[in-house]
């Protein structure tokens, strides 16, 4: 068990170009505090013997930031008078992005057993409630149930690119009340859209955007789990994974949003205004991003937690898995009932809301 590896050893196992995944992703949440045992996100890896791979995890104390929400769970135990944390959680932070919890350049079961069983018997003798693996790849949801982990369905909305050569051509592929709709919406007199990458970003749009996530955080009373330490960090170290799209108002910015992205996806994850504007949220959060997918012949557009809204803009719904291994038998029990039931609810609302689908 390590408590943080060294750049060459993550540069060497890192599995494919997720931007998630990166040593600089992870070094810039440590830096900036967003994470760390003062923020209850104290980093754990199980590196394997011969550093071929690691497993990543975090110690938890609370339940801020994973998307896949427990407090339920949490607020079962307090009522019985026990404690549900600290817990185990691996995942990437504040990141509802599907992705491999192994750092290993392609899956192998026999190594990814050997590194789980270290972490089981850490896991086993340390004072943890529960252990999750969140947002799984396809082929780790066999691999953790053949571990006597519980699986857990929920839903998200990503765009698919079919192959569209560009936005109008998409917009064809719409029912006409739906494409006139986004043309509608997408129709900002007054305003300048501007979209940045690679040595076009600069620390000033670094700080512009931490101002526009505050004023997100602010408007939904919410939770400011980053700062802008980490904001000029990742704008610095990650520029070729980085697009951020800003509007301005008589030359001053007014809004902005920040997507990452690989060779395969865009994925949406923050925004902001400084004053509104009806439908520039859409414009920003998802018209930009598609634009972006579909101009680099990206497979995917993953927008974030939540959001049927999404629907009628072309994303489809999809079901996501997490892995749960509860320590208390009764309520191991009761978890995988309600898991049970929750899976028969997923279902029924995938089928409706493919229904409501905008495609001819």
């Amino acid at each position: 068990m390590m408590r943080s590896l060294s750049k060459d050893i993550w540069d060497n196992i890192r599995p494919g170009q997720n931007p998630f995944l990166s040593y600089e992703f992870f070094e810039a949440l440590i830096q900036s505090g967003s994470i760390g045992s003062n923020a209850g996100w104290g980093p754990v890896y199980f590196v394997h013997e011969n550093q071929s791979a690691a497993l990543y995890t975090f110690e938890k104390n609370h339940s801020y930031g994973e998307y896949i929400f427990d407090w339920s769970w949490a607020d079962a135990y307090r009522r019985h008078n026990l404690s549900y944390y600290p817990k185990l959680t691996s995942m990437l932070p504040f990141t509802p992005v599907t992705t491999s919890h192994f750092l290993m350049k392609s899956f192998n079961e026999k190594t990814a057993q050997s590194l789980l069983d270290a972490y089981e018997a850490h896991y086993l003798k340390g004072d943890y409630s529960s252990s999750h693996f969140l947002f799984l790849e396809p082929h780790e949801i066999h691999f953790f149930k053949s571990n006597d982990y519980q699986i857990r369905e929920s839903i998200q909305y990503h765009f698919v690119n079919n192959s569209y050569k560009d936005f109008e051509i998409f917009l064809i592929q719409l029912k006409g009340r739906k494409a006139k709709q986004i043309r509608r919406e997408r129709h900002f007199p007054g305003l300048t859209i501007t979209s940045y990458t690679k040595e076009e970003l600069t620390q000033d749009h670094a700080v512009r955007m931490y101002q526009f996530y505050i004023s997100t955080i602010v408007n939904k009373n919410s939770q400011d789990y980053l700062n802008e330490a980490f904001f000029k960090l990742i704008f610095n170290s990650m520029k070729d994974s980085i697009l951020y799209v800003e509007a301005t108002k008589d030359g001053s910015a007014i809004a902005g949003s920040l997507f990452f992205y690989d060779h395969e996806k865009i994925y949406g994850r923050y925004w902001g205004c400084l004053e509104y504007h009806e439908n520039l949220h859409f414009e920003l959060c998802y018209y930009q991003g598609i634009d972006f997918c579909l101009k680099n012949s990206l497979k995917v557009f993953e927008a974030g937690a939540q959001g049927e809204h999404k629907i009628a803009r072309g994303f489809r719904p999809i079901r996501i898995y997490s892995a749960h291994k509860i320590k208390h038998p009764a309520f191991s029990e009761a978890i995988a009932n309600f898991l049970n039931s929750e899976k028969d609810q997923i279902k029924i609302a995938i089928e409706q809301l493919s229904e409501s689908l905008p495609f001819r």
